[in-house]
């Protein structure tokens, strides 16, 4: 019999591999290659970008235009050149978009033009996602000697969205994602045709209409704040032209208000010839500065830290551990999962021990699951939240947690992520999955299958904690041919567990073809 109360190893990567990432974003598409050596470290080997205003479509007609779409695969071309020249493979390509093609009605027109030309998978990304990715690019200025323990705010004003994380640390405080970007405040100057006079007013009406919102999460005291973004990094050089960005650059509030001033004062078309800017970045500079200013301001900061890093930074960080998320990490989404458990007055003491049993059966059925650490943590974040439901009502109480859990916010979990955790905590209990349930039959086909290995295994957990008067922390688990033996050491009476095992083991038995037997220790 096998102990397997440590996780499985994550196996270490063999060589040096060529990687690429590409970010569509709002009014560019960029792509970053490197290597990626033995120990995981990346190498940046070039940075391209084009202008594809993807964000003046979707913000002003709610879908992209047939000639921009052309307009992306023959820039998706070009990279894909690119990459043949650095001889990237295809399984090391991430392609990802946000904002912009995560708004447009046509976005699978996109996707599948791209796909159909060039072979490159786009991933649309949410809110969630996009905040993620974030975080891990400048995870490593976190963990650096450069940096100050404390209290941080990460900020970037987009083109169609403001990000901000307020951190303790590199521990995530609170995070949030507003509607205000640069390029839909450019758009609404053009569409009200607003007199160079006054587009400050403007400005600062839909701004001050958004920053209402800002919690007090994002107020606190002797806090710095790091701004990301090609907006902000003008700003830096335009105050030293000689910024190195591997170090953030500091600017005084007072001197990013001086900037913002020029700024704005210049016509789009004077900023070009000004800054030696393209159109594309002329346009949407004076609004990001702008709103930078006023949520710093908001924030009570007094000088602004400029990151050179950018999505794509948090993408290769990414792929540098093989889309593994890091302890660090997955120890951030667990806390936002148990926040919202307590909200809901979850019952700490079995969701824990539900969850404990689940890792240990998920880490010794590794080879018959053949799931990933991902998984593991989107199992543990279920088993935690499976009970979340009894809030609403205790009768069909898998139903109201799989709402409950579709609709919330877990920091770190994107829809798709959302999804599996939502399903898995719903076949915790009676009926396995159906066609005729839409929730589960709207999920991919891997995605189906991993929601019922899941909860094939939730299930199994939930048996064994049956009794809540007392805690089963360990279990010895066996395959002998097509039976699956579970031993529970120091327990001599299992009536309840096996009585509970004989209806939540069905799906189990169907699931990896193996009867599940309960025995003493």
């Amino acid at each position: 019999m096998n102990d397997f109360t440590s996780s499985t190893p994550v196996e270490p990567i063999p060589r040096t591999r060529t990687v690429a990432v590409v970010d569509i974003g709002t009014a560019a598409i960029r792509i970053a290659l490197a290597d990626i050596d033995a120990q995981g470290r990346i190498h940046l080997l070039e940075k391209l970008n084009q202008s594809v205003r993807l964000g003046q479509d979707v913000f002003t007609r709610g879908r992209i235009r047939r000639g921009t779409i052309e307009e992306c695969v023959r820039v998706m071309e070009s990279f894909q050149h690119v990459m043949r020249e650095y001889r990237v493979a295809p399984d090391d390509v991430r392609a990802v978009a946000s904002s912009a093609v995560q708004e447009a009605a046509n976005r699978e027109a996109l996707v599948d033009r791209v796909a159909m030309a060039t072979g490159i998978e786009i991933e649309v990304i949410d809110d969630a996602e996009a905040t993620r990715l974030t975080y891990l690019s400048v995870l490593p200025f976190l963990r650096s000697k450069a940096q100050a323990p404390g209290n941080t705010v990460l900020m970037e004003v987009g083109g169609g969205r403001t990000e901000m994380i307020s951190l303790e640390g590199e521990n995530i405080h609170a995070s949030h994602v507003f509607r205000l970007g640069s390029m839909r405040l450019r758009n609404l100057l053009e569409q009200q045709r607003t007199p160079q006079t006054q587009i400050r007013d403007v400005l600062e009406q839909e701004v001050a209409n958004t920053l209402h919102q800002l919690r007090e999460d994002f107020n606190r005291a002797d806090q710095q704040m790091v701004v990301l973004g090609g907006d902000a990094r003008f700003a830096a050089m335009h105050k030293n032209p000689e910024w190195d960005r591997a170090s953030p650059q500091k600017i005084s509030i007072r001197d990013w208000r001086r900037i913002t001033d020029d700024v704005l004062a210049l016509s789009v078309e004077q900023c070009v010839e000004t800054y030696h800017l393209t159109f594309a970045e002329a346009e949407t500079l004076g609004p990001a500065l702008f709103a930078t200013l006023r949520i710093a301001e908001k924030t009570g900061c007094k000088v602004l830290h400029v990151s050179g890093f950018t999505m794509r930074d948090g993408l290769l960080q990414e792929m540098s551990q093989r889309e593994a998320w890091s302890p660090t990490y997955v120890r951030q989404v667990l806390d936002s999962a148990m926040q919202l458990g307590r909200k809901y007055e979850l019952d700490e003491h079995h969701a824990t021990e539900v969850s404990g049993l689940s890792l240990q059966l998920f880490d010794t059925l590794t080879r018959e699951h053949h799931l990933g650490p991902r998984h593991r943590v989107l199992l543990e974040i279920a088993a935690l939240l499976h009970e979340i439901g009894s809030f609403i009502a205790a009768p069909s109480h898998h139903k109201h947690s799989m709402y409950i859990l579709a609709n919330a916010s877990i920091f770190g979990l994107g829809k798709r992520d959302s999804r599996i955790v939502a399903n898995v905590a719903r076949y915790h209990r009676r009926s396995p999955p159906k066609s005729t349930h839409p929730f589960y039959q709207a999920l991919p086909r891997r995605d189906r299958i991993a929601v019922q290995q899941l909860a094939a295994i939730l299930r199994v957990a939930d048996a064994l904690a049956r009794s809540r008067g007392r805690r089963i922390p360990k279990i010895i688990c066996e395959r002998r041919e097509d039976t699956f033996f579970i031993q529970v050491p120091d327990v001599d009476n299992l009536h309840l567990e096996n009585s509970a095992l004989r209806i939540k083991g069905q799906m189990f038995e169907e699931v990896f073809g193996m009867n599940v037997i309960l025995v003493k220790g």
